[in-house]
């Protein structure tokens, strides 16, 4: 099946600056996209234009996305509903799916569901195709079994048909999804041997499911093995089939493989720095807050280090940006290496990192990591055969005793590294010591 590269959108939002932030995200990926400010234009506008799908965003004025929703799934021949709700709405968009809608994301502060969002719709669209193609592939076979074979042999998408679980069709498409060259390295053979094992008992209750009740199961994600035992991701429709008078299962599969490592490495992106492969502020903030959730119901302490290199500036000034990078990777490198695995590090921007060092018994738990890390950064970098030495600032807060809000607790270790840096550099401070830097 072609991948879908366009369509025409329709985004139900009041707020008249994320629409248009929206919109031209979207059409700068080719997709064609209207607005209406509320539930009731938006559904006046559906009834009028020809839309391949719509983003209905929860909360809107007069008509708002729930009822949306209703109207539309209640009725035949209308788009596909992608339901946009607001952080921590996770409940509202599980209630959305039960009404119908295909799929929904979810609006962070930080805007990246804007990255993620076209993966969404274009895995949208694609089920879409499936479907419409899966109906046309039918009324085909009514029409005439010879121009279904050919649309099942020509089909871009895998079709299977097996019976008592072994296989007795397979389609070019699948023969290549799965690598065998010949149907006669399937025909016969199980259909388990070529689904990964950690699939195979849902398989095996979706195979029981069809039988019992006849009609056509719904999309599912599952991993198949290839004949040379390597894995593939793939989405499956299962429907019921009679193979030469007798029941059978016809399975339609297609290999997603490459779809999912694109959604991976979004996410990847969304979480991790791209230099160093530490988390990012947001996966810092996200692990900051399961450190502080943990340690108010146990009683914890833990400390937040945020540290600033001495000198980098020169190292980039005298040998480069590219220099200053791999200085970056190797200081990542060094830091991971101080730190329990149960401890976080992260880069927060430029030279800047953060480090969340849990469960700690008191304040001189937090000092001996600060006097570790001081001591091994200040050790010699060999960067392609140029030696170059650097320093850290460290300042230090300690929950609970200099805060109970994250937040807080951050910008009270940054403001005790400044102090620490205007007191001679390569030393620590603790913000609840007075700021007073420690030489180590």
């Amino acid at each position: 099946m072609a991948a879908v590269t366009s369509a025409h959108i329709l985004y139900m939002e009041d707020d008249a600056g994320l629409a248009r932030l929206l919109q031209k995200s979207l059409q700068r990926l080719g997709h064609s996209v209207d607005i209406a400010d509320n539930g009731e234009a938006g559904l006046a506008m559906v009834a009028k234009g020809r839309y391949d799908l719509v983003l209905v965003d929860y909360n809107m004025p007069v008509c708002g996305g729930m009822d949306v929703l209703r109207f539309m799934t209640a009725k035949r021949g209308l788009p596909p509903v992608i339901m946009v709700t607001g952080n921590g709405n996770e409940r509202v968009a599980v209630e959305a799916l039960k009404l119908g809608a295909t799929d929904y994301i979810v609006k962070d502060v930080d805007m990246g569901y804007l990255e993620l969002l076209p993966i969404i719709i274009g895995q949208v669209l694609e089920k879409e195709q499936l479907i419409r193609e899966r109906e046309q592939m039918f009324l085909a076979v009514q029409e005439s079994e010879e121009r279904y074979r050919k649309l099942v042999e020509l089909s871009p998408d895998g079709i299977a048909i097996h019976q008592e679980g072994r296989f007795v069709f397979v389609n070019p498409t699948g023969m290549e999804i799965l690598g065998v060259r010949e149907s006669e390295e399937l025909l016969g053979r199980e259909i388990l041997e070529f689904v990964h094992p950690n699939f195979h008992q849902a398989v095996r209750e979706r195979v029981e499911l069809l039988a019992k009740s006849g009609k056509e199961l719904p999309l599912t994600e599952e991993k198949f093995l290839r004949l040379d035992g390597t894995e593939v991701d793939v989405e499956v429709v299962t429907l019921p089939f009679t193979f030469n008078g007798e029941p059978a299962c016809q399975a339609i599969f297609r290999d997603i493989t490459e779809r999912k490592l694109a959604k991976e490495r979004l996410e990847y992106m969304a979480n991790f720095d791209a230099l160093t492969a530490l988390p990012n502020r947001t996966l810092f903030f996200d692990r900051l807050g399961q450190v502080l959730f943990r340690a108010k119901r146990y009683q914890e302490w833990f400390a937040l280090l945020f540290l600033d290199l001495d000198r980098f500036k020169q190292v980039n000034d005298t040998f480069g940006h590219d220099m200053g990078d791999r200085l970056l990777e190797e200081v990542a490198d060094r830091l991971i290496a101080c730190l329990r695995e149960s401890d976080t590090v992260a880069r927060m921007g430029g030279d800047e990192f953060a480090v969340i060092l849990s469960r700690i018994a008191d304040m001189q738990d937090a000092e001996s990591v600060a006097c570790k890390i001081i001591k091994t950064l200040a050790a010699p970098f060999c960067l392609q055969g140029h030696e170059c030495t650097i320093g850290a600032s460290i300042g230090i807060s300690i929950f609970p005793c200099d805060s109970l809000d994250p937040e807080s607790l951050l910008k009270m270790a940054d403001t005790a590294m400044y102090q620490a840096k205007e007191n001679g550099r390569n030393t620590f401070s603790f913000y609840s010591d007075g700021l007073q830097p420690v030489a180590c």
